[in-house]
Parts: structure tokens; sequence; C-alpha cells
């Protein structure tokens, strides 16, 4: 019986061939992935005594991103009716009604502004503006 002889050069350029044809299809898509851009808000909607409201009420909520500080331009905005839970919770994914990807994330600090109408109309109340920060995405 005959044994093959494979030279220990030939083996080693086989099994380097395989690692390149598996990086060429993986690394495209490690590469091009990108986090979705949307991010998630939730709130709990008081009325002027303090309390959640009612389930099934309609509020306005309107997002505004500013551009550097919490004053600087706005570089997005977003105006959403939402409906509170039984404890008054509202939840929007912010970029499900205008597009982020015009907001250049690289260039500066952004803040979001979040005002509120709890009569589900335009009479919008200014909630405050905070600094969005980066947090892991795996």
């Amino acid at each position: 019986m005959h044994t093959p002889s494979y030279s220990i050069g030939k083996v080693k350029l086989a099994l380097f061939a395989v690692a390149i044809a598996a990086l060429s299809f993986f690394l495209p898509s490690v590469v091009l992935a990108q986090a979705p851009q949307l991010f998630n808000y939730q709130a709990v909607v008081r009325n002027a005594q303090g309390q959640p409201l009612s389930s099934g009420s309609l509020v306005s909520l309107r997002f505004r991103i500013h551009d550097l500080s919490p004053n600087g331009s706005v570089v997005f905005q977003e105006a959403v009716t939402a409906t509170t839970n039984q404890f008054g919770l509202v939840t929007h994914r912010v970029g499900s009604i205008n597009s982020l990807v015009g907001v250049n994330w690289v260039n500066g600090e952004k803040y979001l502004q979040i005002e509120v109408d709890i009569n589900g109309g335009s009479n919008f109340i200014d909630m405050g503006t905070s600094q969005l920060l980066s947090v892991p995405y795996a």
C-alpha cells in the first residue's frame, strides 16, 4: 500500500488559504456593522400635583438634539403623541419618526432636550436638557 506524502509547505499554504477565505467572509460583516439609528426613551408623566397620569392618557413629546452645548443649534427634532400605561409610563424610540442619520455624532457633544404637553397638544413645556453619553453596544 502506498502512503501519500504531503509536503508541510503545501499543507500550510492550504490552511492559510482557508483562513483568508474565512476572514473575507466574516470581516465585512464586522467592519460594516453599525449601531441602530434609534435610541429608547421612557418617562413617567405626572400632572401638576405630581401624580402619574392615568392609563390611556395621550401626551405629546418633543425631542431635540442640540450640538456642542445645551443651548447649541438644533440638529434633530422629533415630535410624537404617546399613550401612558397603568403607571403613567410612556416609551418612544427616538429616531423612528425622523431619521438620526443626519446627526454628526463624531463632531462634539450632543444634548437631548425633552418637552411635553400632558394634554396631547402642542403647548410644550420644557422638561430639561441633558448630555447624551455613549453606552457600550454589544
